[in-house]
């Protein structure tokens, strides 16, 4: 039995009660409490996710069991990451609203998170393997990703508030261990967690395993995550934390919410769509045209996120980070430089945490479903090895590529 299925039924009563005694939540729902219903939705790793529907609306719940949900009380994790989640997406719906859902009630006490439910929205994820393709989509998360990151950097913000607020998630230290561990530690060793497409793979990764210059540059980037203070990350913004709709998206899931660099969100969005896009080349000939719709993304995602950083920076530059008092008259056209400067430096991040992210979603324990759904085990380990391969120059070499059109080249031809 999975850990879920041994917690949906008492869950299911204990969060209808729970609904129940906050008036604010019954009204949203409507009708008495016997005319409620929940069901289990959630598809990730780490919570269980109930819908819940009453006559006059629906809420979405969130409950975060103490361990693993993918593992079950095998690997303990504590359940306060309901309440770094709820700040994330406080603090994230500030400046990013039309693509955050609204948090409505925490309960610390019985760990549970109540969002908006996000009515005619799908998870991306198994869209894509489906062979969606959603042209707003870029757009939209290019603003989303813009506009949480600046807003909550020294760009921004004065040196003091900025302080405060990456305090409230200093402490968020067991979500952040497992990025730690699980993206820059475990899959370049003999690690029980792993998992990968096997025997395919086998000789793939024990190259991986022992190559020394991917290990130094894989060091180097979780140096940078420890260490680095740049903005309030999402921490996990992946296709499967993206509801979308035709014309919208939400992003959702910011229980691995933190301070950290800002190219480790913009990084691992992308390698979720090299992913999907290595993953539909092996699904057949027939999903060309969305594997085209794929690179044109991550090239829009990444022009859209550098286009609107840059005005936010012209416009809104009233934090501590580069004082416009001190670049007044002639002084702006070096300040314009020092951005541009800035951003292909953060490129050269964001490349890099791609390739990581790529690496780990193809040998570690999280392994994604755009992958695992593609039933022969020959053409998955051959989307899986292109992958590998365009992901080791990503990180062992980051500043080979100067634009998102070299990165889409670069992926055409692996």
């Amino acid at each position: 039995m999975t850990a879920s299925a041994s917690v949906v039924e008492p869950d299911i009563t204990k969060l209808l009660d729970h609904l129940a005694r906050h008036p604010a939540l019954a009204r949203r729902l409507g009708g008495a409490r016997d005319q409620w219903s929940a069901r289990e939705i959630g598809d990730g790793n780490v919570n269980l996710v109930f819908a819940v529907h009453g006559p006059d609306g629906a809420v979405c719940v969130k409950q975060a069991p103490p361990y693993v949900r993918a593992a079950g009380p095998s690997w303990p994790l504590t359940p306060e990451r309901v309440l770094f989640e709820h700040r994330a997406l406080v603090e994230h719906r500030r400046h990013a609203g039309p693509y955050v859902p609204e948090p409505l009630h925490v309960d610390p006490e019985e760990h549970l998170l109540t969002v908006e439910y996000l009515e005619g929205h799908t998870v991306m994820r198994g869209d894509l393997t489906a062979g969606a393709r959603y042209p707003h989509f870029a757009g939209q998360v290019a603003r989303y990703l813009a506009h949480t990151l600046f807003f909550t950097s020294d760009l921004a913000l004065p040196a003091g508030r900025k302080r405060e607020l990456a305090s409230l998630f200093e402490t968020n230290t067991a979500m952040c261990q497992i990025m730690e561990d699980m993206v820059f530690t475990e899959i370049f060793l003999p690690h029980a967690r792993n998992r990968w497409t096997s025997p395919e793979l086998d000789g793939d990764v024990q190259r991986l395993q022992q190559d020394t210059e991917l290990k130094l540059a894989v060091s180097r980037l979780k140096q940078r995550y420890l260490t680095s203070r740049d903005a309030l990350l999402h921490g996990d913004l992946h296709t499967g934390s993206i509801m979308v709709s035709e014309d919208s998206l939400s992003v959702i899931d910011q229980e691995f919410a933190c301070y950290g660099p800002m190219g480790f969100d913009l990084g691992t969005l992308l390698a979720h769509l090299l992913i999907a896009y290595f993953a539909a080349g092996a699904r057949g000939p027939d999903r060309a045209a969305q594997q085209d719709w794929l690179l044109s993304a991550v090239e829009e995602v990444w022009d859209g996120f550098r286009t609107h950083f840059t005005e936010l920076w012209r416009n809104h530059a009233d934090g501590d980070g580069y004082p416009p008092a001190l670049f007044t008259g002639v002084a702006t056209k070096a300040l314009e430089a020092e951005r541009q400067r800035y951003l292909d430096e953060l490129f050269t991040d964001t490349l890099g945490f791609c390739g990581a992210e790529i690496i780990r979603r193809v040998v570690g324990f999280a392994r994604p479903a755009d992958f695992t759904t593609i039933t022969d085990s020959a053409h998955r380990a051959a989307a899986e090895r292109r992958a590998l391969a365009l992901a080791r120059t990503l990180t062992t070499a980051p500043t080979a590529y100067r634009s998102a059109a070299e990165l889409t080249a670069a992926a055409r031809d692996s």
